[in-house]
């Protein structure tokens, strides 16, 4: 394959890297869409839950060849001390809103329809470098190689090199990222069906909040697959680094925990994987395009936690897709500078489902406070134990239990104002 003639380059083959190559290439833009690994999805880590909408737009019904594990009909989440918990669910009635996947499926599947669309796919080729005249890159340097474009499209993940070489970046600070583990355990598809109450090829998605994450700032998943369970945690790096604890024993502490227990029981597990996660949002880069370079994805902080939803893969394939859109503009202008390219930013924030980012951006500051993983699980558990159980004691009303059961643990006052600040923030 030559490595000349091409206007664009887009480094990652993930979802943002192919989503923009894919719409590049739609439009005849002759487009080099880069990958370090083997094959797009051999190095990419995720949940497992991916929202359809982005695809759809993407692709039109053709999305329904994705390689889809299960749709997810069941969203739950649980709050958990030691040897307690209380769950929360809710049965959607959109059938196809979302699905779990795989990201070594997925990714290759969504980088070959870039290809049939006309997109030159490399694999096993580490972009370390950005060909840079002045103060404008022109190209990228993937080892010896340096290849020339118009444009650079950086979907490098969430250590990006690109951005950091380009100046829009410094190194990330603990605060700014979680460490997510995960097992993927192997349950036959009866059982699966079975334990969480689906029916055939119905999904789940779960978060635990509480002892999981032994009071740091963090919490606990799962999402179905066909014939298996993916289960993880995600903790914030400070807590991690400050208390000096091993990412792998808050997976410990999950796998021991009664409820989890029970849904694992005789699962083998296949798969474990660990994968750092960018938690500044939007504000992880001091802008996310420069001369000749947009930053999208990962890469660029686009992604959301907001505590009952983690999205990644949508939030991913809508930047590629704005990217990609704003380097159509520019081509027509013939113009790749930073005035021109900074109608990303514009785009982002006019976009609905990206315009989320923006809407929650509070979010990661509000999840910081601690009583929201140890004292708030710990008082849901006790005061649903007073109110359930049936002693022959004499029972209170709920409010006088709540209050009973806050006391000693948080004041009114604090209770109150979490709550009024929660309610602004999500």
């Amino acid at each position: 394959m030559s490595l000349e003639g091409f206007e664009v380059a887009v480094v990652g083959a993930g979802p943002a890297g192919s989503a923009a190559a894919l719409t590049l290439a739609k439009e005849g833009v002759q487009v080099l869409l880069v990958e370090r690994g083997t094959f797009p999805g051999a190095k990419n880590v995720f949940g497992g839950r991916i929202y359809s909408y982005p695809l759809k737009k993407l692709l039109g019904e053709s999305w329904k060849e994705a390689p889809i594990e299960r749709f997810v009909r069941k969203e739950g989440i649980t709050f958990m001390t030691d040897d307690s918990a209380f769950s929360i669910e809710y049965e959607s009635r959109d059938p196809e809103g979302s699905f779990t996947a795989k990201r070594a499926k997925f990714d290759k599947w969504l980088a070959e329809k870039a290809e049939k669309a006309g997109a030159s796919l490399i694999t096993e080729s580490r972009v370390d470098d950005l060909i840079i005249d002045g103060n404008r890159v022109k190209g990228i340097v993937a080892g010896q190689d340096k290849i020339p474009t118009n444009a650079v499209i950086a979907c490098d993940g969430a250590t990006t090199g690109l951005a950091r070489k380009a100046g829009l970046v410094g190194m990330l600070e603990p605060y700014q990222i979680s460490m997510g583990t995960k097992d993927v355990i192997e349950l036959p598809s009866e059982v699966i069906e079975d334990r969480l109450g689906l029916d055939s090829e119905q999904g789940a998605a779960h978060v635990f909040v509480g002892s999981c994450s032994g009071g740091l700032r963090g919490g606990g998943f799962l999402y179905t697959n066909k014939d298996s369970i993916a289960l993880g945690m995600v903790v914030g790096g400070e807590d991690v680094s400050s208390k000096q604890t091993q990412a792998s024993s808050f997976m410990d502490r999950l796998r021991k925990h009664p409820k989890i227990k029970r849904l694992i029981k005789g699962g083998k597990t296949v798969e474990y994987d660990a994968h750092m996660i960018p938690e500044a949002g939007p504000k992880m880069l001091t802008r996310p395009y420069t001369n000749g370079m947009i930053v999208a994805g990962d890469a660029a902080g686009h992604l959301l936690n907001n505590g009952y939803t983690f999205r990644g893969v949508d939030i991913a394939i809508q930047s590629g897709i704005a990217a990609a859109q704003t380097v159509l503009e520019a081509r027509k202008r013939q113009d790749y500078s930073e005035n021109t390219l900074r109608g990303f930013q514009t785009k982002l924030r006019a976009d609905p489902a990206l315009k989320d980012m923006y809407t929650f951006n509070h979010v990661p500051a509000y999840l910081r406070k601690s009583r929201l993983y140890s004292i708030y699980p710990e008082l849901v558990c006790a005061a649903a134990e007073a109110i359930y159980r049936v002693d022959g004691t004499g029972k209170k009303k709920i409010f006088k239990e709540l209050r009973t059961q806050a006391k000693g643990r948080i004041s009114i006052f604090s209770l109150v104002r979490d709550m009024i600040g929660g309610a602004r923030t999500f």
